[in-house]
């Protein structure tokens, strides 16, 4: 399941897209339409311009503009950015991995190779799919 911070982050991008032909887009603005507290919301956006995702410009007339073409931007990426592994359980991520603590032999495991089935689809149709998807 998504975590709140990447799904409001998912939001404010889509807002930002869908409002940056007329100039940079305010935070006030994405925290009334996405209906999130300013505070938090600056959070996720700090979090997006570390990762050049979005630019901004201070002041009166500043705000947040995308970085990328929305082609450009992958749900894999924002969702890793905020949420970490992709996988329902340790032993099944890629760049997370953790072999479980009740496992004996991760190499055999059953279990883990069923959920890595899992991760392995869930993380090519990520890879696949852009915020130009949900535009």
């Amino acid at each position: 399941m998504l975590t709140k911070k990447a799904k409001y982050a998912l939001n404010a991008l889509v807002f930002i897209a869908e409002n940056q032909l007329n100039g940079h887009v305010n935070s006030e603005r994405i925290a009334q339409h996405t209906q999130l507290s300013r505070k938090f919301l600056e959070t996720i956006l700090n979090d997006l311009k570390k990762h050049g995702i979005l630019s901004s410009i201070k002041g009166k007339h500043g705000g947040y503009l995308l970085q990328k073409q929305p082609n450009e931007i992958h749900l894999v990426e924002i969702i890793r950015l905020f949420d970490g592994a992709i996988g329902l359980i340790p032993c099944a991520t890629h760049q997370f991995f953790q072999p479980c603590k009740e496992c004996k032999d991760v190499d055999t495991c059953k279990i883990r190779f069923t959920f890595k089935e899992l991760r392995d689809l869930n993380v090519e149709f990520l890879k696949n799919k852009t915020l130009s998807d949900i535009l």
